[in-house]
């Protein structure tokens, strides 16, 4: 028997034990959270994990579709990113699959000797944390953009009338736009 058909017999219990691992992540309260809270809209994490992590396994054992993957990948690790997980903590559910699968399937795989094959599909779960670094480095862009957006908005005069730096941000955009335009208008180049 080849891996992919061992996995595949075993994909529930793997799913399963997968999800489990994810879920022991986070601090014990949650962990017992996550277990007993089954409605999707009262614990949104744990239907996101729940309902991720079999498909994922699925791309990676049949297709391995970078883009399916991203995708895929996104509901878990946006939730990480928000949550202010390390860049480590927040990939790291990828890499607790190899683990699932060692402890699952040890002694098939060494009485069929699929050492080969389990290393073939652990640069598929490889090649997976690289995606999901990705998806978590975006993820963390957006956040400090907003956060950036946010600050440049808030009002720009504070307590004794005293300017904050928004609004001193915002005024020197105002006057480099004014300078651009003008250097664009009379062709002189940029005036200082």
């Amino acid at each position: 028997m080849n891996l992919e058909k061992l996995l595949a017999k075993k994909r529930d219990r793997i799913v399963d034990k997968w999800i489990d691992s994810v879920q022991e992540s986070y601090p014990a309260e949650t962990v017992e959270f996550f277990r007993h809270q089954r409605n999707r809209f009262a614990n949104p994490i744990g239907a996101a994990i729940s309902e991720t992590i079999g498909p994922l396994f699925d791309e990676l054992l049949n297709g391995n579709n970078p883009q399916n993957i991203s995708s895929l990948l996104d509901r878990i690790i946006r939730i990480r990113a928000v949550q202010e997980f390390l860049p480590s903590g927040a990939v790291a559910v990828v890499f607790l699959l190899k683990k699932v699968i060692r402890d699952e399937l040890k002694k098939g795989i060494e009485k069929d000797g699929l050492i080969e094959d389990l290393l073939e599909f652990e640069s598929r779960i490889d090649y997976c944390v690289l995606l999901a670094f990705d998806v978590y480095m975006k993820c963390r862009e957006t956040i400090w953009k907003n956060k950036l957006d946010d600050f440049i908005k808030r009002p720009f005069v504070t307590g004794g009338g005293m300017r904050c730096l928004s609004y001193m941000l915002r005024q020197e955009q105002e006057q480099n736009k004014g300078t651009e335009d003008c250097c664009n208008n009379c062709g002189l180049g940029e005036v200082r």
